[in-house]
């Protein structure tokens, strides 16, 4: 009975395609499938320049594709020359896993098929996406290696030109037998750039004013849309217009991240022939773009001060002062200041000795009062607050708080449990790792022996780590558990909440207070205090 054959093509890069197009793998599936009387070629799934270390299965359309016409039985084999063409991270063995179980046979050229019944097999490519994963990541490592060694040479690593520029034939040629390029001025559209830092230093434009003026004066922008502050941005921040080509501008972190100047690596050397404004022109317009962003910051920090004290959230719990950021001034209307002091004295026997005064002042130091003393203006609201506390009715957290012990117990069992099953499946791979060490070592194992020892040993140390997490979540259940047998002695008492406040530090009455109280407005022999709630609410 013949099978249908489906291929899977791909490469990570465009430097990889040879016109466009992926014929090296498509002559080496298609001699494969001549060597198998029972395959019938069906059609081929091809993916250009699309990464299978940084994409997941669900980013992968074409990965997505094949995994609909496999539930639709379109075709019986899926053929590609490795398995690191299906993915290079581990999560790709499930996807195999779930091929198979469609009925679908997985082959690679150069792995044979890839099984997934028996659990040696699901192991085997496990560890093989493990090893494409790792093989990915050195890769990576060797090519920012080798990226930054070209930018600090001097030589363009590759990529679009940048504005103001055009890629020409360098006259070199790579490695891969590809001829290489370098960059090289466009005078009418450096003038733009010139144009861009001009508005930005002596007219102070931002990036969006830029863009405008520039979408205004119907200059030609990088695509046929208009112009856009992203774009401006990029040509404000790039050092190549000074002549420096730069690397580690932005990181990739779910998204791409700018990165401080101080983290980029520059050319050693000045690059003449790409000197489209001089150095003090790109260091000028650093400095305000860098002020500007310092501003905002600033800027930003001041509002979040200003509705935290608004909305009464303390910055910090901290200090000695109980109402700050609560209590303000009748006269000005402005929050009292910390006026605190210490005073230090040596007694005649030597005993050195400190006395601290608390003190609430009035930042505009208003004439009719501009100083309250923290005992004589806590005193009075505390009492106030006690009797409005006296006034609540109790309240039985008993059942609110069982079912807190319910779901936390719960929660950290589950995790435990998760914790004890990753250690279970750990060490079955080490078993299973360790009776193949012997077919290793007679050269009968698709690993050597050394890789095997290799494997055993990354396996082992987390383990190790594992072992470590569990034993200190165990620890940690233990500790709350006496916790909630301490807790429920608590909460089997009917709390008297004025007690409690009066016995309360001062980090939790400043907590407390923020919660209860609106505001306190003081003047000269008047104290006027403002509740968020009334004792009604609660009863």
């Amino acid at each position: 009975m013949y099978k249908k054959v489906r291929t899977l093509l791909r490469v990570s890069s465009k430097q990889q395609l040879h016109d466009d197009d992926i014929p090296i793998q498509r002559a080496e599936a298609m001699q494969y499938i001549a060597g198998r009387p029972e395959w019938v070629f069906d059609q081929e799934y091809i993916e250009k320049a699309v990464s299978a270390y940084k994409n997941t299965v669900e980013q992968r359309e074409v990965l997505q594709r094949i995994l609909t016409d496999a539930k639709n039985r379109q075709f019986d084999v899926l053929l590609t020359y490795m398995s690191d063409r299906i993915g290079r991270q581990e999560e790709y063995s499930f996807y195999v896993a779930a091929l198979n179980q469609l009925g679908i046979e997985v082959w690679t050229i150069k792995d044979g098929q890839l099984k997934t019944q028996e659990h040696i097999d699901k192991l085997l490519n496990y560890i093989r996406f493990w090893q494409n994963e790792g093989e990915s990541k050195k890769t990576s490592m060797r090519v920012k290696d080798t990226q930054k060694e070209l930018v600090k040479s001097g030589k363009f690593v590759g990529g679009r030109a940048p504005f103001g520029y055009q890629l020409i034939p360098s006259g070199m040629i790579s490695s891969h037998g590809r001829l290489l390029k370098k960059l090289e001025i466009v005078e009418e559209k450096a003038e733009v750039v010139r144009t861009i830092y001009h508005l930005a230093i002596h007219h102070g434009m931002g990036y969006e004013k830029i863009a405008k003026e520039l979408n205004r004066q119907k200059i030609p922008s990088i695509t046929t849309d208009k112009w856009k502050s992203g774009t401006i941005r990029s040509i404000l921040t790039n050092p190549i217009y000074m002549g420096y080509l730069a690397l580690n501008r932005r990181i990739h972190q779910g998204g791409y991240i700018h990165q401080d100047r101080k983290n980029w690596i520059y050319s050693d050397k000045q690059l003449p022939e790409l000197v489209i404004v001089p150095q003090h022109t790109w260091e000028a317009a650093q400095k305000i773009r860098e002020a500007r962003k310092a501003k905002i910051n600033a800027s930003r920090e001041k509002a979040s001060k200003e509705y935290e004290m608004q909305h009464h959230i303390p910055f910090s719990a901290s200090g000695k002062l109980a109402l700050m950021g609560l209590v303000c001034c009748g006269y000005c209307g402005k929050n009292l200041k910390n006026g605190s002091y210490c005073n230090h004295w040596t007694t005649k026997t030597g005993e050195n000795k400190t006395a601290y005064t608390g003190r609430y002042l009035c930042p505009s130091k208003c004439p009719q009062r501009s100083c309250y003393s923290q005992t004589y203006l806590e005193n009075i609201v505390f009492e106030t607050v006690e009797d409005f506390i006296a006034g609540l009715k109790p309240i039985n957290l008993t059942e609110e708080w069982l079912e807190y012990k319910r779901s936390q117990t719960a929660k950290n069992e589950k995790r435990l449990k998760e914790l004890q099953n990753k250690l279970q499946s750990i060490q079955n791979d080490i078993h299973t790792l360790e009776e193949k060490i012997p077919d290793a070592i007679r050269e009968n194992y698709c690993f050597s022996a050394d890789k095997l020892s290799s494997m055993i040993k990354e396996k082992e140390a987390k383990k190790q780590q594992l072992y470590k997490q569990t034993n200190q979540l165990k620890n940690q259940l233990f500790l709350k558990e006496k916790q909630y047998i301490q807790a429920e002695k608590t909460f089997s008492l009917t709390p008297d909440w004025k007690k409690e406040f009066h016995l309360a530090d001062i980090r939790v009455k400043k907590m407390l207070l923020s919660s209860l109280l609106e505001k306190i407005t003081v003047t000269e022999g008047n104290i006027y205090i403002q509740f968020k709630v009334c004792p009604e609410d609660f009863n």
